[in-house]
């Protein structure tokens, strides 16, 4: 989601008030995803319990953005020092959010690669069709760990940062969705 104007001025409100109270961030900001998530599985109108309504532009412009609010949270966990109770505990939840994430693309990059496989070479029985996205999926994370190994020893350094790592992850599935894109899959087998 790209926010407009008015959306920026009450999210950076919403930040502004979240780190007025440091000691409250983290539970405020696990009752946001909480609702979040009974939103997107439920579809209701979500409403924020009371003493939790300042959030609600929050909540409203990342219901759909698991990644905007994981950015947000880091933002806020980033006002912190590493040391603090607070950066621990924003971490804890930016941990679990990202977590999340991590598998809706997981999830919606498998749905595009299987689309992309039945346009190439037409339908197939499910059991094929698990056993054909185990062995992607394992081939993948091969890869991921090779390209990791190559960046790690192109830098010059034995661990890779949190940002470097991030960085090259978001390299590395670039590329692999360009291949789903351009139809660089294996056949069902």
């Amino acid at each position: 989601m790209t926010p407009n104007a008015d959306t920026e001025d009450y999210l950076a409100a919403s930040r502004e008030r979240l780190l007025k109270a440091p000691d409250k961030i983290s539970e405020r900001l696990n009752v946001v995803d909480k609702h979040m998530q009974s939103y997107d599985q439920q579809h209701q109108i979500m409403l924020l319990p009371a003493g939790y309504e300042f959030l609600q532009p929050l909540a409203t412009a990342f219901v759909r953005d698991l990644g905007g609010f994981g950015t947000f949270i880091l933002g806020l966990r980033d006002s912190f020092d590493r040391r603090s109770r607070h950066f621990v505990d924003i971490q804890k939840l930016y941990r679990r959010v990202n977590g999340r994430h991590v598998q809706q693309q997981r999830r919606e990059r498998m749905a595009r690669a299987m689309g992309k496989a039945e346009a190439l070479y037409g339908d197939v029985a499910y059991p094929t069709r698990i056993q054909w996205m185990t062995n992607v999926e394992h081939k993948w994370a091969r890869r991921r760990l090779e390209f990791l190994t190559g960046v790690r020893k192109t830098s010059g350094e034995q661990h890779l940062s949190t940002e470097a790592r991030t960085e090259a992850l978001l390299e590395f599935w670039d590329k692999i969705d360009t291949e789903i894109y351009e139809g660089d899959l294996p056949p069902w087998n």
